[in-house]
């Protein structure tokens, strides 16, 4: 690619630079603030997610890392500060919140607490959050 490609204002875009594209979602569009991240072979633009407006996990895991074409994204110069967590802060969030629940649910059954019904024995119970844990844990 030898042109610099151009956003759909005709700015240039380069690595680094801060945008905003429209992410499909359903039967409507969120809007992701990113960051430039590379180029692609065909012309398109490399992003990394760093917030979307809604949608982030609705269905599978979240992608940080999209690729657009230049003419879907907008760069701009400064986002407002925004007191908001990152997709990244979120998914941390959410990661420390199910260790401290496995870690409950050990500690309920190592006091000798019920076993969930679905969980077979107190031993499966226990093989099974601790693997759980340990999967959380190596993220």
């Amino acid at each position: 690619m030898t042109d610099t490609p151009k956003d759909a204002r005709g700015v240039d875009i380069h690595v680094g630079a801060t945008c905003v594209y429209g992410a499909g979602v359903g039967r409507s569009i969120a809007l992701v603030e990113a960051v430039v991240d590379g180029f692609t072979d065909a012309g398109r633009v490399w992003l990394k997610v760093v917030r979307r407006s809604y949608g982030a996990t609705t269905w599978g895991k979240p992608r940080d890392r999209v690729h657009v074409g230049p003419d879907r994204l907008v760069i701009v110069e400064r986002l407002p500060d925004c007191d908001l967590p990152t997709d990244l802060e979120k998914a941390e969030e959410s990661r420390q919140d199910r260790i401290r629940s496995y870690r409950e649910g050990i500690a309920s059954l190592e006091a000798g607490g019920e076993v969930p019904s679905y969980m077979g024995s107190r031993d499966e119970a226990l093989a099974y959050y601790r693997e759980w844990l340990a999967e959380l844990e190596s993220r």
